[in-house]
């Protein structure tokens, strides 16, 4: 129940002059909504996964489709593990560090974040091995490979100045979609509740969660209803016609997907090369999102004004709106691979990925502050509420398959000197389907299906790699990687309500590296990646109608590139 009075005449009404006035039929997006549920572009980023495994694959480029005696291959290429010849145990170590700008804007809380993980841990044990049969050795592979990193940060400040000399031009805010969605979804007090009447208690837990922040602007008092309960008309309250405002946001990503394979590889004759893999997969991912709003009032001493020029009695300061999604679940997959050498040097290989299936428990929580400037003694108050945590879990989980993939990779292997190796992958992202929706979703599985099929296409990537050794203990290897983007239309999602944070589209990676054999069983190999993500450009809001039609409210576009470093090392041991 709100703590404040809020004096609702018709007087009153007439002279605020609310930003907007009642709307229905309207759609809503931007970075700052609709975190609720998953939506197709949420499911697909999930699917992208990156080459990590042991710095001496990360140093090439992750170019070992056609390679192997590596603990990688049995999450790019199982087959590899038929090229070992005795068993191995090794560890890497990984610092991931990622960097973000946001173009034409200020940083605010930070853009960098970093956390230690470890991009490969396993063991190969050479469980067969004859020179008498065709088969000549079969090779055990139990090991973990991180095939996702989300972590990363960007935050920033853009601010929409006021012109006195044009006062029809209002800046915006998010409280005018938090108006437009209050009436939209037909929200009303709870007229049971103590205190109940036309700005009365609105109880967030019997409302759907795509809602739940216009509640909360509700209970920080940046809405009033200038209707009756059973017919409210919501209205901006506490921010005058002619503030500026201050927008800044701070966007904290965390968490990673981690393959957990079982491999046979099995080598005939020195010649061919054989491999299957079980991945089980653990996905954690972890998003919070910082939305604040800093009113200001340049022209007035300020104080904000309402439409007919008069002094506010009481006005915002500042909202700040949090909200925090957490992801947690698995998948499993199946792959399967070869690889032949028709030459001494030469090596092609060819792995299949199935889909994986995923199920995953996704949560959802919001809680808000507002400070209240009372202009008459100059006090400011904080109000705010919190949401309960919704949660898709068990039943209503999102369950979901992956795109298949499948790999080629050929390699030329000169003596003891050099190595080059490419590879290409196609991952049909048209192909991804959605298996199970939580209950009362906006969108069936079939609806999903028919995004997948029209907005998205296969993607092609090329990964190159190679390692010269100019002693016989030192190996220098340099690689790089490129991924072209899985949208059919890359603008199609900039103005689109059904998504919600940027989209990565793209990405290209440069590699670098160096290995040592610091004894005759143990290798130390380092490498470091430069990678570079496209993502789509993003509003922070907007609303527009639903049949198409210009925006009614919006924030305007927002630029953010987002730049990844990947330090490995890895510590080997052959016995």
């Amino acid at each position: 129940m709100k703590s404040m009075k809020i004096v609702a005449l018709c007087a009153a009404f007439v002279a605020a002059a609310p930003l907007q006035a009642q709307n229905t039929g309207l759609e809503f997006g931007g970075s700052v909504l609709n975190h609720d549920m998953l939506w197709a572009t949420d499911l697909a980023q999930l699917s992208q996964t990156h080459v990590f495994g042991t710095a001496r694959v990360m140093g090439m480029g992750g170019a070992f489709t056609s390679l192997g005696a590596d603990l990688s291959s049995m999450s790019l290429n199982p087959a590899g593990l038929g090229m070992y010849r005795r068993n191995e145990i090794s560890l890497t170590p990984l610092v991931p560090m990622a960097k973000a700008s946001t173009a034409g804007t200020a940083s605010w809380k930070g853009n960098s974040k970093s956390q230690f993980a470890f991009a490969n841990v396993g063991v190969a044990l050479n469980v067969f091995e004859s020179s008498r049969s065709s088969l000549t050795s079969l090779t055990l592979g139990i090991g973990m490979n991180r095939i996702a990193d989300f972590n990363s940060r960007y935050s920033f400040s853009s601010e929409s100045r006021y012109d006195p000399d044009r006062p029809d031009r209002l800046m915006p805010t998010i409280a005018d979609i938090f108006s437009q969605q209050m009436n939209n979804f037909g929200v009303r007090p709870d007229r049971e509740a103590e205190g109940g009447g036309p700005n009365g208690p609105v109880p967030v837990d019997a409302w759907n969660p795509n809602v739940w922040p216009a509640i909360l602007a509700y209970d920080a008092y940046m809405l009033g209803n200038y209707g009756t309960v059973k017919d409210p008309i919501w209205a901006v309250e506490r921010i005058g016609r002619n503030a500026s405002v201050l927008h800044s946001m701070d966007v904290v990503n965390s968490g990673s997907i981690n393959e957990f394979t079982i491999s046979m590889g099995g080598n005939i004759n020195n010649i061919l090369y054989f491999g299957a893999s079980i991945g089980i997969q653990s996905v954690h991912k972890k998003l919070g999102v910082t939305y604040q709003e800093e009113y200001g009032y340049f022209n007035t001493d300020g104080i904000g004004h309402d439409g007919s020029g008069n002094a506010l009695a009481e006005q915002l300061d500042v909202m700040n709106l949090y909200q925090e999604m957490e992801m947690n679940g698995s998948g499993v997959n199946f792959k399967l691979g070869f690889t032949a050498r028709p030459l001494t040097g030469l090596r092609v290989g060819v792995a299949f990925h199935t889909p994986t299936y995923y199920s995953l428990d996704y949560s959802y929580r919001a809680d808000i502050f507002s400070d209240i400037r009372n202009n008459a003694d100059n006090k400011v108050a904080t109000v705010g509420n919190a949401t309960p945590r919704a949660n898709n879990s068990g039943g209503n989980s999102w369950d979901f398959t992956s795109p298949a993939r499948l790999m080629f990779g050929a390699s030329y292997t000169f003596g003891t000197f050099a190595i080059v190796s490419i590879d290409y992958e196609r991952d049909w992202y048209n192909g991804i389907r959605v298996k199970n929706v939580p209950q009362y979703n906006y969108f069936s599985e079939e609806d999903y299906k028919a995004e997948f099929k029209h907005n998205f296409q296969g993607t092609n990537s090329i990964r190159a790699g190679v390692e010269v050794k100019p002693l016989p203990i030192l190996a220098l290897r340099v690689g790089g990687g490129y991924t072209d983007s899985m949208l059919k239309e890359r603008d199609f999602y900039v103005n689109d309500a059904y998504t919600s944070m940027p989209t990565t589209y793209e990405s290209y990676y440069f590699s670098a590296g160096a290995g040592v054999n610091l004894g005759r069983n143990t290798t130390l190999d380092l490498a470091y990646q430069y990678v570079t993500n496209k993502q789509t450009q993003y509003q922070l809001f907007f609303s527009r109608p639903e049949n198409g039609g210009d925006m009614e409210t919006w924030s305007g576009l927002y630029d953010t590139s987002l730049k990844r470093h990947y330090l490995a090392a890895t510590l080997s041991f052959r016995f």
